[in-house]
């Protein structure tokens, strides 16, 4: 377990590491302190020692030289800045042990609480900015814990020596002294005496109850409460014991018969396992929501216990403070409903920006834009589990070097892609939406007009048009909460669902004037898309559907197979190039309609067989084309030998495993695994083709 421990901190060290040498503002001296650990740990590999060598001469920050060792270490090694949670929010299934988690509101009415709150705003505004952000946000915090927690914690503040982070200078400490007489005054034990009537009624059902405070005086008085109240029922579980001395507690709580009480502070919200007790009852709420997790996760683990844990908050309504507090845990993070154990880095971001407004905003900091706040969070899960899908499986995607010089070129024509963006949502013929961009940033910005499209598809698009994009790629990354406009953000995957129903600017026929022509002669133009087909797959999960074809697309990426036929066969590539590619020209170029359909009828009457004929050309030469001809074959091959390293892997693993219950675990995955493997092959070996545009163009002889 030591070994493990180490090895596990030392991968954050280095994903740290490749982290700083990503950003422009570390110091020469990290950056050399960082490549002296990569050569200490993989000195074994040559490209890894001349890479660390080039970078150690380079004075340039912005030096590709220094992507390159960054991206080869991560690649080559795994090395991934995100530490992958398991995923318990996957719905339940039979042998599938999660505990789950089901919290119990109980209102307080602490007559001491108007008390508190009033102090706080006027402890801020008395403050105005002039102290640590963190001696107010733990001010907070004890106010949220309570009359009592609040109490103590001004005391001890008061009694704080000179020159220490917690002394309170002279200014301030008549404030602090009135709040503490004023509490003194008056019954502080609401909270203590609700929790421990809470712990009662399920001590009388037999349960096992977890008792957990972050304020270590909060939970060291419950317990001496509790000793008093049960005798010989009772465990407690404090930092400053030993490790050993923790674990005989937890085994002499789990393993004793009938219902017993397990009371601790911050060292119980980690390294435990608890999925054998019953409830969990909240003293207080952390800040932090990864501190919460962390402690709910002690119950909510995989367990072979029926019934999901009892989570017990205690919730104050004519608290303004409080309210706000639960409003942004339950309606912005779902911290209740669902495990967070995956957020944890926008989780922690969300800490220290709740953290920086506290003392400017007091209780109105927890006034996120919660529905936003919540579709991020599940964006970010469903990002997660892409990426644990990606890291835990061998993905042989076929993605040779020319590929990616090919992505890189792509990536860096912004011209190429603000031309496209623009003629997709134009108003003529497509979805009208007003944009302007910032010259300057490179930010695109999108206006309240809306054109084209019906009610009810405006309500869908309106929200996403929030957010500002970026064409380049650079631009979207130097700053926060901007998008990269590229497929997988949900403003272009919600155009591409639309249009894929909506055939304006999929279909055209237009007349257009030729010197090279004796005679009018009709070209079909058609557009195939070939793709993984979905369809024989038994996937009914959203997210288990897009995951699958995340990895279909790697080994049959989604192709585009053009073709210009007519009666007579296909079109010659300088016809192409030179006439039938070009783009339409309102200036000589006239749409096939009205009356000019009579005159073009008139020259061509055997107009449905001509169209007939090009089409099965068309047909013909998509059939012969590489993307229908070889590459399914090769990547059924590929997904073949895919599937078989991933059943390997999950075989072994549903094989040597402990514990039963982890056992039935790996053999529903192993199951899974088949049904998807399967599913992947013969989706890429058979893949679907629909045609994404289609047109005519009758050449006209210009005599």
């Amino acid at each position: 377990m030591e070994g493990f421990r180490e090895r596990v901190e030392q991968r954050e060290r280095e994903a740290t590491g490749l982290q700083l040498l990503s950003s422009p503002r570390t110091s020469r001296r990290h950056r050399l302190s960082v490549l002296n650990n990569l050569e200490l740990l993989h000195g074994a590999d040559p490209t890894v020692l001349r890479l660390v060598h080039e970078c150690r001469s380079e004075e340039d920050v912005t030096s590709p030289r220094w992507s390159d060792l960054v991206n080869y270490v991560r690649e080559t090694y795994r090395v991934s800045r995100r530490m992958i949670r398991h995923r318990r929010n996957t719905p339940a299934t039979d042998g599938y042990p999660v505990a789950g988690r089901r919290t119990v509101f109980v209102r307080l009415d602490d007559p001491a609480r108007p008390t508190v709150d009033t102090f706080l705003e006027r402890y801020r505004e008395h403050l105005d900015g002039r102290s640590s952000r963190s001696l107010y946000a733990r001010a907070a915090l004890n106010g949220l814990g309570g009359p009592r927690a609040l109490l103590r914690h001004l005391q001890l503040r008061l009694a704080a020596s000179a020159g220490t982070h917690d002394f309170v200078p002279p200014n301030d400490r008549p404030l602090l002294k009135a709040a503490v007489a004023r509490l003194e005054l008056m019954d502080t034990s609401v909270r203590l005496q609700s929790s421990l009537e809470v712990a009662q009624g399920r001590l009388d059902q037999g349960l096992k109850v977890v008792i957990v405070g972050t304020s270590p005086d909060t939970a060291q008085e419950f317990y001496e409460q509790a000793i008093a109240r049960w005798p010989g029922r009772v465990g407690r579980h404090f930092g400053g014991v030993g490790q050993s001395d923790h674990e005989e507690v937890v085994w002499d709580f789990l393993s004793a018969p009938g219902g017993r009480v397990l009371v601790g502070d911050q060292s119980l919200e980690e390294g435990r396992n608890l999925q054998d007790a019953h409830v969990l009852v909240n003293l207080d709420l952390p800040l932090d929501p990864n501190r919460l997790e962390q402690r709910i996760g002690r119950l909510d683990r995989y367990s072979l216990r029926p019934g999901a844990a009892e989570i017990v908050v205690f919730d104050e309504p004519h608290s303004d403070w409080v309210s706000a507090h639960l409003r942004l845990l339950t309606q912005g993070i779902g911290i209740f409903d669902q495990s967070a154990a995956t957020l944890q880095h926008r989780l922690a971001e969300l800490l220290d920006e709740l953290t920086q407004r506290l003392q400017n905003l007091g209780r109105h900091a927890f006034e996120f834009d919660l529905a936003e706040l919540r579709a991020n969070l599940e964006e970010e899960r469903e990002e997660v589990d892409l990426l644990e899908e990606v890291e835990s499986g061998a993905l042989t995607s076929h993605f040779d070097q020319a590929a990616v010089i090919e992505l890189r070129e792509a990536e860096h024509n912004v011209t190429a892609l603000r031309e496209a963006f623009s003629r997709l949502v134009r108003r003529r013929g497509g979805v009208g939406l007003r944009s302007y961009e910032e010259p300057d940033k490179g930010l695109l910005h999108f206006g309240p007009e809306i054109h084209g499209l019906p009610a009810d598809a405006v309500e869908e698009l309106r929200p996403l048009l929030r957010r500002p994009r970026a064409y380049g790629r650079d631009a979207a990354i130097a700053r926060r909460g901007v998008a990269p406009l590229r497929l997988g953000d949900p403003l272009v995957d919600w155009l591409y669902r639309y249009l894929q129903g909506d055939e304006r600017g999929r279909a055209h026929a237009f007349v257009r004037p030729c010197s090279a022509v004796k005679v009018p002669t009709l070209w079909l133009h058609c557009d195939f898309l070939v793709e993984f087909d979905a369809s024989p797959g038994q996937v009914t999960n959203e997210a288990e559907r897009r995951r699958l074809k995340r990895r279909a697309d790697a080994l049959l990426p989604p192709a585009i197979v053009r073709t210009w036929t007519s009666a007579s066969g296909p079109a010659p590539a300088s016809l192409v190039r030179d006439v039938l590619g070009l783009p339409f020209h309102p200036g000589s170029d006239q749409v096939l309609r009205g009356e000019l359909w009579e005159e073009v009828l008139s020259a061509l009457p055997d107009w449905r067989q001509l169209c007939e004929i090009a089409g099965e050309i068309a047909q013909n030469l998509l059939r012969a084309s590489p993307a229908m001809a070889s590459a399914p074959a090769a990547a059924a091959e590929r997904a073949q030998e895919e599937v078989a390293a991933r059943l390997a892997v999950l075989r072994a693993r549903s094989e040597r495993l402990g514990s039963a219950a982890e056992r039935v675990s790996a053999q529903l995955d192993l199951k899974r695994e088949e049904a998807l493997g399967w599913a992947l092959t013969q989706g890429v070996r058979t893949p679907a083709v629909s045609m994404t545009a289609c047109g005519g163009i009758v050449l006209w002889p210009t005599a």
